[in-house]
């Protein structure tokens, strides 16, 4: 049994990866909820300041908004029917996990928080359908 005992941490190994794998491929309920469209967000607790606009034409935008478009692996944490939350690892580029919590089609809440480029970011949107892109 001791021979073969470095089998057993490798054997995790391949079964966390391949389930890290499969969560990425998983259907967010609550995304699918979301309009396409163009939205403003509204950082929470900063009064007066600007909107930050973006025309979401797949809702999983939303899940990376400080490593836009980047190709970065996402595991995800919690899928409900009105709240997703996803974790990722973009390589060389930092890490974030998002919650969108989605109150009807036309309004979110989004908290993501992070590491981009070296710098830390914590964000709490709300986020409401502005019209169409």
């Amino acid at each position: 049994m001791k021979r073969f005992g470095f089998l057993r941490p490798a054997a995790l190994l391949v079964v966390a990866l391949s389930a890290g794998a499969l969560a990425q491929n998983v259907r967010m309920a609550a995304l699918g909820n979301v309009e396409r469209g163009n939205w403003g967000l509204h950082e929470i607790g900063h009064r007066g300041a600007a909107a930050r606009e973006i025309c979401v034409r797949d809702p999983r935008q939303l899940l990376q908004l400080m490593h836009g478009p980047a190709q970065c692996p996402q595991y995800v944490i919690e899928n409900a029917p009105n709240k997703v939350t996803v974790q990722y690892q973009c390589p060389g580029a930092g890490y974030g996990r998002t919650t969108i919590k989605v109150e009807d089609r036309n309004l979110i809440r989004l908290q993501t928080q992070g590491l981009v480029k070296g710098a830390p970011f914590d964000l709490d949107y709300e986020g409401r359908l502005a019209g169409k892109c």
